[in-house]
């Protein structure tokens, strides 16, 4: 034992003195290559790329989206420029700063004492050449995309650093996108992303791409314009504006789309066929074919693009008027109708109309994009309501709790059988959930502030019946304690029933928890998210009933808990008591059933009798015709 445990000691000896020379190691050699960075950037030589990624600097300054990762573009080393002196204007091959130097004050110092640098704007090594791009291009319509800018951002690289902040540092310019040219200009959305300006013919693109992609935007939009020209002498006016992007996991395409600002809408070259329009611009609506349909949706979109790009002058004066207007009308809609189509509700709208009464004050300063973007993304809003709603059609919307198509619904005996046994088992409880569920998921369209209040009314319900199944579960065990309850006769039929009874009540407490869980995780999303989560939930082989099913568990347990204690506690009563006692409980029993009953029939709560009636004649008139004897016939 003591040679075994000598032995242990020894071999984590050595392994501890072997980790340390290997940590030693890693450091001396981290060491000598930012003293060998420091040294190479004093001269401005760009470092080899023969060094591993990890200690070179030779990194990428963007990175390219692609549809499942994302590949870094080799480019020189760009050491950062810190000068004790504003630099000299760069040329139109230069880097075109974010902002303009600040001016910041020098203090009253000897000019000898610190003698002015001069240092040349960086170079560029390794530029691409304009032979490199591909010959043939290939055009893509489509529409503003999301995840061309929220998705598969690039991360920080956190193996470049600044070798300091010099005195009297004025100049800050943005060096994430060393190759621009002159025509082009980074610009800052108010929510942070960078992005890219071609003033000279009004194209955007987004700014985290490599040099190759950026030469291929660059050439893409010329050749879209030259194209566009054959087809309208107008492209070239201020309203028209141009978007490209990179297709992922394509080097010789784009993505692209005309942006028309006069008639607030997209346009392309190329021709939508029906999928293409109904996958990216009809959200997979089915009966959109009216052209002032389809400007609804294009308008949605136009007002996406202007809150993605908040570089063009909008007659900030005009769009507020007008969204004041739509504004106040969606309040008086909401404070005089249960069933608004508007978007927001009263509160959210009340806040709005406070903004735009602060927008108001800067509406005619054209330097600030803020303004832009808040009129934008409450447009799209209301846009994309008036497109869901089918708005200026004659089948258009009028109630949000109405569908716009002919709800055919196919006859499952299966489904039918299952779900009518599901009902009786709950007490027609999921049909009441199913009801206020179609009034909210309609056309598989949410409306937010009706989502919002049907998460209110669930919440409130959970909580309640948790309060009375606390309660029940408290009765349960208190009974079992009674000394006339004999727990030891197992077989007894009291006791069994008081069983059932704390296991409903448990599994109702049970669900009310994970359903009051899950409904202030996704309660509170938005009307797009809730949308989502809503379809996952319906698009079973039961479609929303399962979910009504599942929201009526918590009450429809509770009523079974109580229903076994109530057996338990009659089975003790009458098992052995006097004539008198037992009249009097069986005449108080027949009274409460007599109200209760009469509560179901007056408040309409089942409908039970004239729902078996629809589905008798329902069944009736299926097997005759199944058979081709008319239903007429029949009655003769």
């Amino acid at each position: 034992m003591s040679s075994a445990t000598l032995i242990r000691k020894l071999l984590k000896r050595l392994f501890q003195v072997l980790a340390a020379l290997a940590t030693s190691s890693a450091q001396r050699l981290r060491i000598i290559l930012s003293y060998f960075r420091r040294f190479m950037a004093k001269f401005h030589v760009p470092i080899s790329h023969d060094f591993d990624s990890k200690s070179s600097t030779a990194d990428s300054c963007c990175t390219v989206l692609t549809g499942t990762s994302s590949a870094q573009c080799s480019q020189s080393t760009l050491p950062l420029p810190l000068h004790t002196t504003p630099p000299t204007p760069p040329s139109a091959a230069s880097v075109v700063p974010l902002t303009p130097p600040v001016a910041m004050p020098v203090p009253n110092i000897p000019q000898h004492a610190y003698p002015p640098q001069t240092s040349s704007p960086p170079t560029i090594s390794n530029a691409i050449s304009p032979h490199s791009l591909p010959i043939t291009l290939h055009f893509v319509p489509s529409v503003v995309d999301h995840k061309s800018r929220y998705d598969n951002r690039p991360l920080v690289d956190t193996f470049r650093k600044s070798s300091g902040i010099p005195a009297f540092m004025s100049s800050f310019p943005n060096q994430s996108c060393p190759w621009l040219n002159g025509d082009w200009e980074s610009c800052i959305h108010p929510e942070g992303a960078l992005y890219l300006y071609n003033g000279r013919n009004r194209t955007f693109t987004e700014a985290h791409i490599d040099e190759y992609f950026f030469r291929l935007m660059d050439r893409c939009a010329d050749e879209l314009y030259g194209l566009a020209r054959t087809k309208s002498p107008n492209i070239d006016a201020d309203h028209i504006e141009l978007v490209v992007q990179v297709v992922p996991d394509r080097r010789d395409s784009c993505q692209y789309y005309f942006v028309d600002h006069a008639t607030r809408t997209l346009f392309w070259l190329h021709d939508h066929d029906h999928d293409q329009a109904t996958e990216n611009i009809f959200d997979k609506f089915p009966g959109v074919y009216d052209p002032s349909h389809i400007r609804c949706a294009l308008e949605s979109q136009y007002w996406t693009h202007c809150e993605r790009y908040p570089k063009h002058e909008l007659d900030r004066v005009k769009l507020l008027k007008e969204l004041r207007e739509v504004v106040v009308h969606a309040i008086a809609e909401i404070i005089t109708s249960d069933t608004s189509l508007s978007p927001f509700g009263a509160d959210e709208l009340s806040r709005i109309l406070d903004l735009i009464n602060h927008l108001e004050e800067n509406a005619r300063e054209t330097n600030f994009p803020h303004s832009t973007c808040v009129i934008a993304r409450i447009m799209h809003y209301f846009c994309k309501a008036k497109y869901f709603n089918f708005c200026g059609l004659p089948c258009a919307r009028l109630d949000a709790d109405k569908s716009v198509y002919n709800d055919i619904t196919s006859f499952d005996p299966l489904t039918s059988s299952l779900s009518l046994a599901l009902d009786a088992m709950l007490f027609w409880a999921p049909r009441a959930h199913l009801i206020d569920l179609r009034r909210v998921w309609v056309d598989n369209c949410v409306n937010s502030p009706r989502w919002k209040d049907y998460n209110t009314k669930l919440m409130a319900e959970w909580t309640g019946i948790s309060i009375y199944s606390t309660v029940m579960l408290a009765v349960d065990l208190s009974f079992l304690a009674v000394p006339n309850v004999n727990i030891s006769s197992s077989q007894s039929i009291g006791i069994i029933a008081t069983y059932l009874s704390i296991i409903s009540i448990t599994g109702s407490l049970v669900v009310s928890v994970l359903l009051v869980r899950q409904n202030q995780r996704y309660g509170c999303e938005s009307a797009d998210k809730a949308g989502d989560f809503l379809l996952s939930m319906t698009g079973t082989f039961f479609g929303d009933k399962a979910l009504a099913t599942v929201n009526s568990l918590p009450y429809a347990m509770l009523m079974w808990g109580m229903i076994y204690f109530s057996i338990a506690l009659l089975y003790n009563v009458f098992k052995s008591t006097t004539t008198a006692m037992l009249a009097s409980v069986v005449s108080g029993c027949v009274v409460v059933t007599m109200f209760i009953l009469w509560f179901i029939w007056a408040a309409r709560e089942l409908h039970f009798f004239k729902w078996l009636g629809g589905l008798i004649l329902s069944a009736r008139s299926r097997v005759l015709s199944h058979f081709g004897v008319s239903p007429l016939n029949s009655m003769r």
